[in-house]
């Protein structure tokens, strides 16, 4: 693999996002391209990985490349979803009613402080507990009122800004793509089969397979 394979792409220009991928896409790949942002839709009880974001060795896809079709042999790096630490201790705290603190959690978070200055907005052991606290409340709310939809229609298409991050393989098979960890562990957790998603990245060989994500009706 090349190290031009291996390199993320660069944040699109501004008008090469929304409206413009999106004409960029069709013209590529027809009437059914992705779209930027776009809300698809996923069984969480059958993710199998979650996207490997080491940006040393990966390209390391964001928000800003939602809907772009990217060759080569990115959906390659992947690894089982719930080793993903963050996962793993949803599971274990939602699921198998382990406390956050008998996980490993905390003790990641302060390293990733440790190493970056801030991680996930936390700076202290106090911003650690605060968060964890909500997450607790959005379980609570997750299972009591269902997984919150923020669809918004946008030039005739669904797209969720915030969602969940979903890219689909060469198979046409999903991918976590690693943003959004606790709303996919409480999802796993939780045994949900069906929540909205926001597409990441497509690889061309995937790309004929969007249909089964999108709307039936």
């Amino acid at each position: 693999m090349t190290s031009a394979e291996m390199t993320a792409p660069k944040a699109p220009n501004a008008f090469l996002r929304g409206p413009l991928r999106d004409l960029a896409n069709r013209l590529g790949q027809g009437s059914t391209a992705p779209k930027a942002q776009e809300r698809i839709w996923i069984d969480p009880s059958r993710l199998t990985c979650i996207y490997t974001r080491n940006p040393a060795e990966t390209p390391d896809f964001k928000r800003r490349h939602s809907g772009m079709v990217i060759d080569g042999d990115w959906d390659l790096n992947v690894e089982p979803i719930d080793d993903s630490w963050k996962i793993a201790a949803c599971l274990a705290h939602f699921r198998d009613g382990v406390s956050w603190s008998d996980t490993d959690v905390f003790t990641r978070m302060q390293a990733m402080i440790a190493k970056r200055g801030q991680f996930d907005s936390c700076r202290t052991m106090d911003d650690i507990l605060t968060r964890y606290a909500q997450i607790d409340l959005l379980f609570d709310a997750i299972r009591t009122d269902g997984f919150r939809d923020d669809t918004i229609i946008k030039r005739g298409t669904p797209r969720l800004p915030e969602g969940v991050f979903i890219h689909i393989d060469r198979h046409g098979d999903p991918i976590f793509g690693a943003i959004g960890n606790h709303r996919m562990g409480i999802a796993r957790a939780l045994g949900l089969t069906r929540i909205p998603a926001q597409l990441g990245v497509v690889h061309p060989d995937g790309a004929p397979h969007l249909a089964r994500y999108r709307d039936t009706t």
